[in-house]
């Protein structure tokens, strides 16, 4: 097997002949991170910002001439480029952790970034959810599905029944998907790294082992390690179906079905996680239970994800005691 360092890319072109940053280097400062998606995303974010000093500050021909006047400038550029906070939050912090490994090989004697004021991280465009009812008419329509369409059935399911990020569903083997103590579960590897347990719901479980039987009867090898939910054909190679889906495929999915179900509002994958935060919460469910369950690791991103607007019925102005004259009168009543 070829070495991952040989096929490392490098993302820092303009420096690389002026600086000791190797390949071996480049491989250890990405690869510490486990996630493919954080690995991409940290690549395109530092390529980005010595693209930006090569075209606005050609004099900075080294690592140590990097200053904090130019990743003001740099955090600046991409505020006037109206890109979102978070966005921006992500690509400082990129370049940050970048320094951080660079202060750390002592190639750099500190980092530039570490007192940059960020923007506040609001969101401008919160992912829609879909209400309790849209949902049930959603479901309904998919337990019609047979045959090869139990895919997208039990794709469906278990994103809204679950919470689970779409990267996450991709990743699911039959080894995850298992019965402890009575109850259904499967073993999640979240964002961050971290392992989640999550319990089933009956329905949801039903579903997907109607799907897999499924795949029984087709003909299909299943094997522990196998992902759960792979293509139902695959143009390009047939005889190479056993993979994860594309999470192109997912967008399609959930998009397609949710069309079909009336929902206007545009609904993705992630759609699927904010309504099953919102419908938990709007339940009564205690906000840290459900923290926990989705694993997030602040209360506060959990009550961000809940898009549902509180009932104006529901406004503590109705639960105020000293308005309450009943309940003094059953007090002297004591």
């Amino acid at each position: 097997m070829n070495s991952p360092i040989k096929k490392t890319n490098n993302d820092i072109q303009s420096f690389q002949t002026r600086n000791a940053f190797s390949a071996e280097l480049q491989y250890e400062f990405f690869y510490n991170f486990e996630s493919p998606h954080t690995r991409k995303s940290y690549r395109i974010d530092i390529k980005q910002f010595f693209e930006f000093i090569a075209d606005n500050f050609s004099y900075v021909t080294n690592y140590e001439e990097v200053k904090k006047i130019h990743f003001v400038a740099f955090r600046n550029w991409l505020t006037d480029s109206d890109l979102a906070p978070k966005s921006i939050n992500r690509k400082m912090a990129a370049n940050s952790s970048f320094f951080d490994f660079l202060v750390e090989k002592n190639i750099v004697p500190f980092n530039p970034s570490t007192s940059i004021k960020r923007p506040r991280q609001d969101v401008r465009k919160p992912t829609n959810d879909a209400s309790d009812e849209q949902i049930r008419n959603l479901l309904e329509l998919v337990d019609r599905l047979s045959g090869a369409g139990l895919l997208h059935r039990a794709v469906v399911y278990t994103l809204f029944t679950t919470g689970i990020r779409k990267a996450e569903l991709i990743n699911l083997r039959l080894k995850n998907f298992l019965v402890k103590d009575g109850l259904h579960i499967i073993e999640v590897r979240a964002k961050g790294g971290k392992q989640l347990i999550k319990v089933i719901h009956p329905k949801c479980a039903e579903v997907i082992n109607e799907y897999l039987d499924y795949l029984k009867s087709s003909g299909e090898p299943l094997h522990q390690e196998d992902w759960i939910f792979r293509p139902s054909k695959n143009p390009l190679d047939p005889a190479h179906i056993i993979k994860p889906l594309n999470p192109k495929s997912i967008d399609y999915i959930i998009k397609s079905w949710c069309t079909k179900a009336g929902i206007d509002q545009r609904i993705s994958p992630h759609s699927a996680r904010a309504s099953y935060i919102g419908s938990a919460l709007e339940s009564g469910i205690d906000l840290y239970k459900i923290s926990r369950d989705v694993g997030h690791a602040s209360v506060k991103t959990t009550e961000e994800y809940n898009k549902r607007r509180q009932k104006l019925a529901d406004s503590p102005v109705f639960g105020l005691g000293f308005m309450n004259k009943s309940k003094d009168e059953n007090k002297g009543k004591a």
